[in-house]
């Protein structure tokens, strides 16, 4: 039995979970019921986490119970100036870890954001556990392009966390194009248009044999379904009486309704022309007594659209820059691939339409391809076909600081990954002992104007007068966008490899901590689900024994080879079932399960 590796979309508003199954992608469910997770953590009075839909509800009434959205702020440093934009999108605060990490207050407890996303990966290896019948620890983990390298360590770390082996991370929308080329035999140049809940995402690949190469890619990480969310909120709060607007603006369970409202109304203009919207109870919830406000409205499609216009401008100056980048005209794409649930706003599929010149393709699930896409992958590792061949660009230029406060690019944007690239440095001032080598993200010249991820700090230099000692410089970029760094004195050959630490990680021992609760937790809940599943297969088989009985009396009827085929292939499913429960075979189980599923549903023909 070969090891299990499942595709996981970690998403800011839903997340999911897929495989591939005969051949062909398909979505796990997620125990809860439906095919998304909704990437929502909370806290019950209990002191129990709740994720997903049954967090949705919690948050209804108790809006200080639960936290959305965490994935704007994994792997970034707590700074002020996030905290202000914490406060534009969330009601819930943001607080300083011990290391200066993000972390945030939910039903009196400080939780680190990667703890939130190693608790919705956790719930996504359950559902896949229990969709297997045995435990699943590899997989694949998509992230957006334009993620950097501290945001994708703190994937990693958080999917640690959860109990889960990494074999690869893969751009959110090249997942989409694999899923995409794979499943339609699609050849030729494909722009993937990623809108999802917090970030935006648009690359540029050409299909071709199964190889799948990023030309180049770009984005937007502070632009998603989420700001749509909020310019509907803060016109929600214009109308509110004046003497409580502050006071509905400061009050967390009041900006949850509204926050609830404004994305029910953005999700029904998708369908009608106008919304009603109607929110009661909004006011100081803290202060029992004081007087609540209600407000009713309508929110008409054509004035959604005056308020989302900008942003829906915003996305389209990404394409253009991509598209220059990739030395292309609109016109030379031949599929355009929309993926993220803020897609189905027509505004959106009429802008991207109208800059394309083409109707966008609809073929693939917006809020499944990402997925689909990783679990293709994931099988594509697993079997090594060569099938699918990925070939992906670094989403931002890497490059040294130097003095004047300038950058020297060692790895520009776009560049194919993985690469190595090196240059060589010479300390600043005669008699240098020691040397730092701060390393930038960015597009800028300018050390100010970039992101630093950090530092090498290489000691016990050779002494010489300045512009003697050379430093050589090695950038090592992987096929995931991890980066390594090594610096090594050439005169004396002193080198140090080291691991950017610009990321404000967990504390030492704190992650192996919550990693052990997680454990604990998935060790319980996996008893809790089997027993479950026990319960729901008995049942299945009993109406497949009603079915076997159907099947009999249609081949004494009406005898023939295919009767008895079809009934034979029931009565094997049935035994194997039975034998499966006695030898408490969960595995086994869960593949009669999905088979007979299909049997009763009449999603298939009968197989032996």
């Amino acid at each position: 039995m070969h090891d299990l590796v499942i595709g996981i979309d970690l998403g800011t508003t839903n997340s999911a979970v897929a495989t591939v199954e005969d051949g062909r992608p398909r979505m796990i469910p997620p125990r809860a019921g439906g095919r998304l997770t909704p990437s929502t953590l909370g806290v019950n009075k209990a002191g129990e986490r709740v994720v997903g839909v049954a967090a949705q509800s919690l948050g209804e009434e108790h809006p200080d119970s639960v936290v959305w959205a965490t994935k704007r702020f994994l792997g970034r440093r707590y700074t002020p100036e996030l905290v202000q934009e914490a406060k534009a999108l969330v009601p819930y605060p943001l607080v300083a870890g011990p290391s200066g990490d993000v972390r945030v207050r939910l039903a009196g407890r400080v939780m680190p954001v990667t703890q939130v996303s190693a608790m919705i990966l956790g719930e996504l290896a359950l559902d896949a556990q229990a969709h297997f019948g045995r435990p699943v620890t590899k997989c694949v983990i998509t992230v957006p392009a334009n993620f950097d390298d501290n945001q994708r360590q703190a994937t990693r770390e958080a999917a640690s966390i959860a109990g889960l082996d990494v074999v690869r991370l893969v751009n959110e929308p090249t997942a989409a194009a694999l899923a995409y080329g794979l499943s339609r035999g699609f050849e030729g140049n494909a722009l993937v248009f990623d809108l999802g809940g917090g970030t935006f995402d648009v690359s540029i690949l050409e299909v071709k044999s199964g190889v799948f190469e990023v030309r180049a890619t770009g984005g937007d990480p502070r632009l998603g379904g989420e700001d749509f969310d909020q310019r509907i909120v803060q016109w929600l709060l214009a109308q509110v009486d004046d003497e409580l607007r502050h006071v509905v603006s400061q009050d967390a369970q009041s900006l949850r309704r509204l926050k609830v409202a404004a994305e029910s109304a953005k999700r029904e203009l998708t369908e009608k022309e106008e919304a009603s919207i109607y929110v009661a109870g909004l006011g100081d919830h803290s202060a029992p007594g004081k007087r609540m406000a209600e407000l009713e409205t309508v929110l008409t499609r054509s004035f959604f659209e005056t308020l989302s216009e900008p942003l829906s401008r915003r996305c389209l100056d990404v394409c253009e820059s991509v598209m220059r980048e990739a030395k292309m005209d609109p016109h030379a794409v031949d599929v355009v691939l929309l993926v993220g649930g803020m897609t189905r706003v027509p505004l959106v599929r009429r802008l991207v339409a109208d800059f394309f010149g083409r109707a966008p393709s609809t073929d693939v699930h917006p809020e499944e391809a990402v997925a689909l896409g990783a679990a293709v992958q994931a099988d594509e590792l697993v079997r090594q076909s060569g099938q699918a061949l990925l070939l992906d660009v670094a989403a931002q230029s890497l490059g040294v600081g130097v003095m004047g406060g300038r950058v020297k690019r060692l790895i520009p944007k776009n560049t194919g990954v993985p690469v190595v690239a090196r240059d060589i440095f010479y300390p600043g001032s005669s008699g240098q002992q020691e040397a730092r080598i701060p390393v930038y993200q960015g597009e800028s010249e300018f050390q100010d104007e970039n992101y630093k991820l950090g530092e090498v700090v290489l000691k016990r230099l050779h002494v010489a007068a300045r512009g003697e000692v050379p430093l050589e410089v090695v950038f090592e970029l992987s096929s995931e966008a991890i980066l390594s760094v090594k610096a090594t004195d050439l005169t004396s050959g002193n080198m140090e490899a080291v691991r950017l630490e610009a990321r404000a990680g967990l504390p030492q021992g704190e992650a192996e901590k919550l990693g052990a609760e997680q454990a604990h937790y998935a060790r319980s809940q996996g008893v809790v689900d089997a027993k479950r599943a026990e319960e729901l297969f008995r049942k299945l088989l009993e109406r497949g024994e009603k079915l076997a009985r159907l099947l009999q009396r249609s081949a004494q009827e009406n005898p023939s080879p295919e009767a008895q085929a079809t009934l034979g292939t029931v009565q094997r499913l049935l035994d194997g079932g039975r034998s499966a429960l006695d030898s408490g075979n969960a595995a086994q189980c869960a593949t009669i399960a999905k088979q007979l599923t299909r049997l009763l549903s009449g999603r298939q023909e009968p197989r032996a």
